[in-house]
C-alpha cells in the first residue's frame, strides 16, 4: 500500500473514532416533542428511536426543561442525532 493511501485510511479511522466521541454537557433549553429534538447548549439535538437513555431517563418524553444532561452525538448531515441522553448530577 502507497504511504499516502495508508496516512489516508489512517486519518479516515481517526476521524470515525472522534465523531463517535462528541458529548455535551449542560441544562436542556428547550424541547419539542412535536420534531422530537431537545437543546442543549444552543444546540438542536434530534432524537431516534435508537437513542438510549440511561440515569432515570427512559424514553424521550422524560425529558424537561431544566435538567442537567450530558448528551453523546454523531454529527451527520448537518444534523446532531442524539444517540445516548443521560441525566448527570
Amino acid at each position: 500500500m502507497k504511504l499516502r493511501t495508508r496516512l489516508a485510511t489512517i486519518a479516515l479511522s481517526t476521524f470515525a473514532v472522534t465523531a463517535h466521541a462528541n458529548e455535551v454537557e449542560g441544562h436542556i433549553e428547550a424541547v419539542d416533542p412535536t420534531n422530537r429534538t431537545l437543546m442543549v447548549q444552543g444546540i438542536t439535538f434530534e432524537v431516534s428511536d435508537r437513542t438510549d437513555y440511561d440515569d432515570g431517563l427512559r424514553r424521550f418524553e422524560d425529558l424537561e426543561v431544566g435538567q442537567r444532561v450530558e448528551v453523546d452525538f454523531e454529527y451527520r448531515d448537518g444534523r446532531h442525532i442524539a444517540t445516548e441522553i443521560e441525566l448527570e448530577d
